[in-house]
C-alpha cells in the first residue's frame, strides 16, 4: 500500500512538473513572437523618393514634403504633404497640373487633377493618382496649381519644381 501511494505520489509530481515546464515554453514562445511582429509601417515610410520640399503654391497653400505612391506597377501617387494650416476649401478651390520630365520622352508628360485633401496619421496630404507606364524616373517634375476648371482665366497661380523623382523601389534595382 505504502508503495502504491509513493509511486502515485511520484507520478503526480512528475505531471505537476511536467505542466509547469510547458507553461514556461508557452511563456517564452509567446515572448518570442511579440518581439519578432513586424512594426506597422507608417504612411509616409511606405512612400519612395520621400524628401522635403518647402515649397509653396500660394501663402495659405503650402507643401512640407513630397513623395510616391507606388500602388501597382503603373498606377503612381503624387503626394504633397501639406501644411497642417491648409484647409479643405483652399485645396477644392485649384487644380493641380504637373509636368513630368524625362530625356526619354519626346515631350513632358501632362498630367491635371482635382485634387482632395487627405488625413493620414494626423497630417495632410494631397495624393494625386495616374498610370504612368512610360517611364521609371523624372528629371524633374513641375507642379502647379490654376482655378479649377479656369485655367484660361486664372492662368498658372503658383508653382514649384521637384528634381531627380524614382517611380521605382531602389531595393528592385
Amino acid at each position: 500500500m505504502k508503495k502504491g501511494i509513493f509511486i502515485l505520489l511520484i507520478a503526480i509530481t512528475f505531471i505537476a512538473c511536467k505542466s509547469d515546464k510547458n507553461n514556461e515554453n508557452a511563456d517564452v514562445n509567446e515572448t518570442v513572437s511579440d518581439s519578432t511582429k513586424p512594426e506597422a509601417v507608417s504612411f509616409e515610410q511606405s512612400l519612395l523618393d520621400y524628401r522635403d520640399v518647402n515649397e509653396r503654391f500660394l501663402d495659405n497653400y503650402k507643401v512640407e514634403k513630397f513623395g510616391i505612391q507606388k500602388t501597382n506597377d503603373s498606377l503612381i501617387g503624387f503626394v504633397f504633404k501639406l501644411n497642417d494650416s491648409t484647409t479643405n476649401e483652399t485645396v477644392e478651390a485649384y487644380s493641380l497640373g504637373i509636368r513630368g520630365f524625362d530625356r526619354n520622352l519626346k515631350k513632358p508628360l501632362l498630367m491635371t487633377f482635382e485634387p482632395v485633401l487627405s488625413e493620414i496619421d494626423g497630417s495632410k496630404y494631397i495624393i494625386a493618382t495616374k498610370v504612368v507606364d512610360e517611364v521609371k524616373y523624372f528629371d524633374s517634375i513641375s507642379a502647379y496649381i490654376y482655378k479649377r476648371k479656369d485655367w484660361k482665366g486664372s492662368g498658372n497661380l503658383g508653382g514649384f519644381k521637384v528634381l531627380d523623382i524614382l517611380l521605382d523601389d531602389k531595393s528592385n534595382k
